[in-house]
């Protein structure tokens, strides 16, 4: 298992939602998941790590740092790429945030139900197909119906 190397990639939206323009607070690359920062800057996203704060969507585009980017959100659905290159998932699974910028990576639902925001499991949507391991530091990629809405509750 190697993780994956972000390039940049056409994320094919099949399906529209919500969209919005964003201003690049990092360099980021089409198909990249993108974040606001942990402090949570007005309209400021970043390629978003699991140590970063809330997923916004997927960027649709390539840009450098303080240009605008339009950002894939809620309802969406797109291509985007898992985190490491034997990694997989099935139609029907939830996809997070992973530790490599801007990437995927399978969320464990049962975990996810009993986590909060605060400690990195971040949810970005559903898969809708399978999406089959890449190879040599290339993610798999794969539609993904895009869901920022928490999937877990509150523990009592």
């Amino acid at each position: 298992m190697a993780a994956t190397v972000p390039t940049a990639f056409d994320p094919k939206p099949r399906a529209y939602g919500v969209m919005g323009t964003y201003i690049a607070g990092a360099a980021i690359l089409a198909g990249q998941i993108v974040a606001f920062a942990a402090a949570g800057e007005d309209r400021i996203v970043h390629p978003a790590t699991s140590s970063l704060g809330s997923p916004v969507g997927v960027a649709a585009y390539t840009v450098a740092i303080n240009e605008a980017v339009l950002v894939y959100g809620n309802g969406c659905e797109v291509l985007v790429e898992l985190s490491a290159d034997d990694g997989t998932a099935d139609a029907g699974d939830w996809l997070g945030v992973s530790t490599v910028a801007g990437m995927a990576i399978v969320q464990d639902g049962a975990i996810a139900a009993h986590a909060s925001e605060g400690v990195g499991l971040f949810p970005i949507g559903q898969a809708q197909v399978n999406i089959a391991a890449g190879a040599a530091t290339v993610g798999g990629k794969g539609y993904v119906l895009l869901n920022m809405v928490p999937v877990w509750t509150a523990a009592a």
